[in-house]
C-alpha cells in the first residue's frame, strides 16, 4: 500500500500522459492506414518505404513492407513529401521526450530554448538523413560545415546534452527507420522517468542494517552542530530547489521561526499627542522624550489650523508615568508647545 501511495503522484501526472500519447498515436495511425483508399496508400507505400528499414511495397495490405536494402529517393516532390512527413513523425515522438525533461527538471528549472531544442531538432536532423542518404559526398560535406560550427551556448546540466543527443539520434531514426525510432523514444522516456523517480545515484547502494543505523547516527552527530547541520542541508536540500520553491521555503521558515520564539516588539504603555508651533518643536519634544522614558517612537504628523499634531508611542519608565513626562514636555519645550495630551495603554 505505501508503494502504491508514492507512485500515485506519479501514475495520476505523467505516466498517464505519456501512455495516453503514445496510445493515440498507435490508434491514429492503425485508424489512419486502413480507413485510407487504395491510392492513399500506395502513395504511402512508396514514399514511406525509404524509412521503413529499407523495406519495399508488397502490394499485400496486411504485410505491405518487406526488408530491403534503401533504394536511391523518387522524384523531387515525392522528396518534398517524404521529408515533411519523416519531419511531422519526428515532432510527433519527440514531444513525449519534451514532457520528460520538464517533468523532471521542475525542481532545478529549465530554459524553455532548451525545450524548442528538443522538439524542433529531430525534424532538422530526419530530413538531413533524407538529403544524405545516398550520396556520399554531400554526406561529408555536411559533417565538415557542421564541424565548422560553434555554439556558444552552455548547458546548465549534463543531462540536458543527453536529451539533446537522445532527440538527434531520434531524428536520425526518423530518417532511416521509424520503427526503431518510436521504440527509442518510448525507451528513453521510460528510462528517464526511472531514473528521475528512484533518485538513482543519489547515494551509495547497500544502506542497509548496521551501515544504515551508522549513517543514521552520524547525520543525528552533525545535526546537533548548527553550522554543519546548515551547509549539510544547504548542499543535500537547497542546491536541487528551483527559484520559486526556494522563496517557498524562506516564508516557511520564517513562520516557523515566528512560532518557535516569536520576535519581541515594544510594549508601548502611552500615546502622546503633542501640538506644536513651528517645525523647530518636533526636535525639542524629541529630546525630552529620549531623556525622559526608556523607549519612544514617531507614529505621524498632523497639520491643523492652531499648529502640528505630532503623534508619540513611548515606553516609560517605573519612576516617571506618562502624565509626569506630558508635564516635561509641556514645560521644557516652551514656546514651542501649544498643548499636550496621553493616552495610557494604546492599542
Amino acid at each position: 500500500m505505501a508503494l502504491l501511495a508514492r507512485l500515485r503522484p506519479l501514475a495520476d501526472g505523467i505516466l498517464v500522459r505519456l501512455t495516453a500519447y503514445y496510445a493515440a498515436v498507435f490508434v491514429v495511425g492503425w485508424a489512419a492506414w486502413n480507413i485510407a483508399p487504395a491510392a492513399a496508400r500506395t502513395f504511402l507505400e512508396r514514399n514511406l518505404g525509404p524509412v521503413m528499414g529499407g523495406a519495399q511495397p508488397t502490394g499485400d495490405l496486411t504485410a505491405p513492407f518487406t526488408p530491403a536494402v534503401p533504394t536511391p529517393m523518387g522524384s523531387s516532390h515525392e522528396m518534398a513529401i517524404l521529408a515533411m512527413m519523416v519531419g511531422a513523425m519526428a515532432i510527433v515522438l519527440a514531444l513525449p521526450m519534451a514532457w520528460v525533461y520538464m517533468y523532471t527538471r521542475q525542481k532545478k528549472g529549465f530554459q524553455q530554448s532548451v525545450v524548442h531544442t528538443i522538439v524542433l531538432m529531430p525534424a532538422v536532423v530526419a530530413a538531413v538523413s533524407l538529403l544524405v542518404r545516398n550520396n556520399t559526398g554531400l554526406a561529408f560535406a555536411l559533417a565538415g560545415i557542421v564541424a565548422a560550427v560553434r555554439f556558444r551556448t552552455a548547458l546548465d546540466d549534463s543531462r540536458d546534452a543527453v536529451f539533446i543527443f537522445a532527440v538527434s539520434a531520434l531524428g536520425l531514426a526518423c530518417g532511416v527507420h521509424l520503427e526503431f525510432a518510436a521504440a527509442l523514444s518510448l525507451l528513453f522516456n521510460l528510462i528517464a522517468l526511472g531514473l528521475w523517480y528512484s533518485d538513482f545515484g543519489r547515494t551509495p547502494p547497500g544502506f542497509e542494517g548496521a551501515r544504515a543505523e551508522a549513517h543514521l547516527q552520524r547525520a543525528l552527530a552533525i545535526a546537533n552542530r548548527t553550522s554543519q547541520f546548515v551547509a549539510r542541508v544547504d548542499r543535500e536540500v537547497l542546491e536541487s530547489l528551483s527559484p520559486a520553491q526556494l522563496d517557498a521555503l524562506a516564508q516557511r521558515v520564517r513562520k516557523r521561526r515566528d512560532e518557535v520564539a516569536p520576535s519581541e516588539t515594544p510594549r508601548w504603555t502611552a500615546q502622546l499627542q503633542v501640538v506644536v508651533s513651528d517645525d523647530a518643536g518636533r526636535p525639542a519634544v524629541e529630546k525630552i522624550l529620549a531623556d525622559r522614558t526608556k523607549q519612544w517612537e514617531f507614529a505621524r504628523a498632523e497639520f491643523l489650523p492652531e499648529g502640528t499634531r505630532l503623534t508619540y508611542r513611548v515606553r516609560t519608565r517605573k519612576a516617571m508615568p506618562a502624565q509626569e513626562v506630558a508635564t516635561f514636555v509641556e514645560s521644557d519645550a516652551t514656546p514651542y508647545v501649544a498643548s499636550v495630551s496621553v493616552q495610557e495603554d494604546p492599542a
